[in-house]
C-alpha cells in the first residue's frame, strides 16, 4: 500500500515524509558534515540519526481556529459491524487499539489547530445537497457509498480537491492510484485515504486453505508470486484439482469440497479486473473509447466461465449469500475463496484450519503488476462545495490525512490486519502486494452498470458471448460517460 501512497509533496520534505509513513529503512539520514578548520584533536563524529518524522503541525501553516467545529458525515454499513461508527471520532480511550488510535489522531489535530472534530452518520445523498443549496456549510467532509458519492459529484455538490486550500493530492497520505484514476481535466471530486480506514478494507481478496493445499500436495501461491508466474492458468489448474462429494449425496451442494468458492462479482468482476479487463479509456482531450471487448477480454471471459461452471467450483449469484460463502470457507469447504479483505476481520479470526492470503492472479506473467479492486460496497471521500470556512476545511482535512497515514495505517493495517488476522509472513507480504495494486476505477466509480458489470453478469449466466452483450450497451454507455465528462468540464 505504501507504494500507492507516495508522490512528491515538496522537494525539501519528500525524503523525510515518505520514509516516516512508509517505514523505508533506506531513508536518508542526517548528520553534521561541518569540521573545524583547525583542531588539536580529532573532531568528535556525531552519531547518525534518522530523518525527523514530519507530521501535520510541521507540514501545514500554524493556525488557531478558535475551537470551531469540523464536522464529518459518515455512513453506517452493516457488513463492517461496528467499525464505521468509530473510524472518524470516538469519545474516550478504552484500551482497544483502533479506538484509541482514532482518539489520539483527533486530539493531535484538535490541539495543533484548535478545532473540535465531530462525526455522525447519515444519508449523504440527501443531506449534502440540502446543505449546499442552503449555503449553511454544515459539513466539512462526507464519506458515503461510492454510488452516492458519484451522484453528489455529478450533481455539482462537491468541491474540486485541487481548488481546496492546503490539500495536496500528491502527498503520500492520498491514494495515488485513486488520484490518477479519478482526476480528469485537472479536476477531482472523490478520493480515498486512511481517514476512513474501512475504505481500503473493502477490497477484494483471495484466500486459500493451507490444510487443503497440503492435503492435495499443491504449491503455495506465494511460490508462484515469488517467481512471477502466478497466472490464471496456474490458479485454475490448482482449483480444478480439488473437488470431493463430501456428503456422498451425488449432487453439488454446500456440503461438498471445492477448489473455488466465489460469487459472480468476486470472480467474474474482480478477477477480470485483475487480469487487465478495462471498460473504457479516456484520452487527454476527452475522447472516450469503449474497450471492454478485445481478444484478451474474450479469452479471460471464456477462462472464467469454464472455471466457475466446472464441478470444482461453487458459484453463487445472489450477493445476499456472500456471508454464507465465507462461512463455507471457514468450515473447510474450499481450497480458494474469492471474497473480501473484511472477511478476515469478520469471519476468520476463529477459523480452525490455517488460511493464507494471496493476490489475484495475472492473466500473463509479463503483466506489469498484480491488481486488486475495491468492492462495489466501498466508500469515497468528498468535500462539500459549500463549507463554513473552506480554508479551515482544507487544512483540517489535510491534517487528518497526514496523521492517519502515520497512525491509523500502522494501527489498523500493520497491527490488526497484518499482525493479528494474517497468520503467516507470506500472507503479510501478499497483503502489501494487494494494497500496492489497489485500484479505484473511474469507469466503475461513475459507472454505467449494464456495461461495466458485464463480466459479472456473463459469468453468472455462463455465457461467453461478450461482443453481443457489449454491443447492446455501447450506445447508452457512451452517452452516459459523455455526460460524466461534461459534468467535469462544466464544474466551477
Amino acid at each position: 500500500m505504501k507504494k500507492t501512497l507516495c508522490l512528491l509533496l515538496a522537494l525539501t520534505l519528500t525524503a523525510a515524509a515518505l520514509s516516516a509513513c512508509s517505514g523505508d529503512d533506506d531513508a536518508p539520514q542526517t548528520s553534521d558534515d561541518i569540521t573545524p578548520a583547525v583542531s588539536e584533536t580529532p573532531a568528535e563524529v556525531p552519531a547518525e540519526t534518522e530523518a525527523p518524522v514530519l507530521r501535520s503541525a510541521d507540514l501545514l501553516p500554524a493556525a488557531d481556529f478558535g475551537g470551531a467545529d469540523y464536522r464529518i458525515l459518515g455512513r453506517e454499513y452493516a457488513k463492517l459491524g461496528n467499525l464505521p461508527a468509530m473510524e472518524f471520532a470516538v469519545e474516550e480511550l478504552n484500551g482497544e487499539i483502533i479506538n484509541d488510535t482514532v482518539y489520539q489522531r483527533n486530539r493531535t489535530v484538535e490541539d495543533n489547530f484548535n478545532v473540535s472534530i465531530t462525526a455522525e452518520t447519515g444519508a449523504a445523498a440527501s443531506l449534502i445537497p440540502t446543505s449546499v443549496a442552503a449555503g449553511d456549510g454544515t459539513w466539512d467532509l462526507a464519506w458515503a457509498h461510492v454510488n452516492d458519492m458519484a451522484t453528489l459529484s455529478l450533481g455539482g455538490n462537491l468541491a474540486n480537491y485541487y481548488d481546496v486550500p492546503h490539500i495536496d493530492l500528491s502527498g503520500q497520505w492520498w491514494n495515488q492510484l485513486a488520484v490518477e484514476s479519478l482526476t480528469y481535466g485537472g479536476k477531482c471530486f472523490l478520493q480515498m485515504n486512511y481517514i476512513p480506514f474501512t475504505g481500503v478494507m473493502l477490497s477484494h481478496a483471495l484466500f486459500y486453505n493451507m490444510a487443503i493445499l497440503d492435503r492435495y500436495e499443491l504449491t503455495s501461491p506465494t511460490v508462484y508470486v515469488n517467481e512471477n508466474r502466478w497466472t490464471f492458468d496456474e490458479f485454475r489448474s490448482m482449483a480444478e484439482s480439488v473437488h470431493t462429494d463430501e456428503n456422498g449425496d451425488g449432487v453439488q451442494d454446500e456440503g461438498d469440497l471445492y477448489g473455488l468458492l466465489s460469487s459472480h462479482g468476486t470472480s467474474g468482476q474482480a478477477m477480470s479486473i485483475a487480469m487487465g479487463v478495462r471498460p473504457i479509456e479516456i484520452s487527454p482531450d476527452g475522447e472516450i473509447g469503449l474497450t471492454i471487448v478485445s481478444d484478451r477480454s474474450q479469452s479471460v471471459l471464456e477462462a472464467l466461465v469454464s472455471l466457475t461452471h466446472s464441478p470444482s467450483s461453487w458459484l453463487i449469484t445472489d450477493y445476499s449469500k456472500e456471508n454464507d460463502l465465507a462461512r463455507m470457507f471457514v468450515n473447510g469447504r474450499g481450497l480458494f475463496y474469492s471474497g473480501f479483505l473484511t472477511d478476515a476481520y469478520q469471519f476468520f479470526r476463529d477459523m480452525e484450519e490455517d488460511y493464507g492470503l494471496s493476490v489475484f492472479p495475472k492473466w500473463e506473467a509479463s503483466d506489469e503488476r498484480y491488481i486488486t479492486t475495491v468492492t462495489g460496497g466501498t466508500g469515497l471521500l468528498g468535500i462539500p462545495k459549500v463549507t463554513a470556512d473552506m480554508d479551515r476545511t482544507g487544512q483540517i482535512t489535510e491534517a487528518l490525512a497526514i496523521e492517519s497515514c502515520y497512525d491509523i495505517y500502522p494501527a489498523v493495517f500493520e497491527t490488526v490486519i497484518s499482525g493479528k488476522l494474517l497468520r503467516d509472513p507470506d500472507s503479510q507480504r501478499m497483503f502489501r502486494l494487494l494494497m500496492d495494486g489497489l485500484e479505484v476505477s473511474f469507469a466503475r466509480t461513475y459507472k454505467y452498470a449494464a456495461y461495466t458489470d458485464l463480466f459479472a453478469e456473463l459469468t453468472a449466466s455462463g455465457s461467453t458471448d461478450l461482443a453481443s452483450a457489449a454491443a447492446k450497451q455501447e450506445k447508452p454507455a457512451l452517452k452516459h460517460y459523455e455526460k460524466v465528462l461534461a459534468s467535469f468540464d462544466n464544474a466551477g
